[in-house]
């Protein structure tokens, strides 16, 4: 479980549908890092040197390049309140965000939503995610923005619609970015465990829908 500093812990249920998660996204995320550097070294063995080292360096040129979007939306039932939604939409722990907070090593919530740190290859790598809230939502319209660094990450777009004993939650998202096809697997094993994540905090999954896109510069 990583750390926090706003004081919320986070369900068993869930932690255990993000401890699954993890462990899938690393190994899948690992294995084709390793496929890659196989495809690079049999080029290089089996071709002329250069020839082969060409071969090897636009593999992983390929598999970097960035070319892939995402969007999609889903249709959301609660027992919860709108107001205890947007509550949780707008706090540090978005629910349609389990798997970026879930696994970092630090969660701090910020006036307009939340960061979130998280550090691989033994601190070698680290990257900050932080959500911020449109000055403009209502409590029935939200516009959330999600930036990883300094750059753009995704938009997601949340209408909550009070039926009473119900709140059903409509979310619409895109991505503000492109990645590399490297990144595919890792998105896929997301989808995976996307509807988990959500029922685990008390979300009735009614329908859901993604798509990606391929485009280039």
């Amino acid at each position: 479980m990583p750390s926090t500093s706003d004081g919320a812990g986070v369900d068993p249920a869930l932690n255990d549908v993000i401890t699954r998660y993890h462990r899938v996204e690393r190994a899948v995320s690992g294995a084709t890092a390793l496929l890659a550097g196989g495809i690079g070294a049999g080029l290089i063995l089996l071709l002329p040197l250069w020839q082969g080292v060409l071969g090897a360096v636009a593999v992983l040129a390929g598999l970097r390049l960035p070319v892939v979007t995402t969007a999609g939306s889903a249709r959301l039932e609660t027992t919860a309140s709108p107001a205890t939604v947007r509550a949780a939409v707008t706090g540090p722990r978005p629910p349609m965000l389990a798997f970026q907070w879930g696994i970092a090593n630090e969660v701090t919530a910020t006036e307009h939503g939340g960061r979130y740190a998280r550090s691989s290859l033994c601190g070698l790598r680290s990257v900050t995610m932080t959500t911020t809230v449109d000055d403009a939502a209502t409590t029935a319209d939200i516009t959330l923005r999600v930036t990883a660094g300094d750059s753009p990450w995704s938009t997601y777009h949340v209408t909550l619609t009070d039926h009473g004993d119900t709140t059903v939650v409509e979310i619409d998202v895109r991505s503000d970015r492109r990645f590399g096809l490297r990144g595919l697997p890792a998105w896929l094993v997301a989808q995976r465990y996307y509807d988990a994540a959500l029922e685990a905090q008390g979300y009735t999954v009614i329908s859901r829908e993604r798509s990606l896109s391929f485009r280039g510069r």
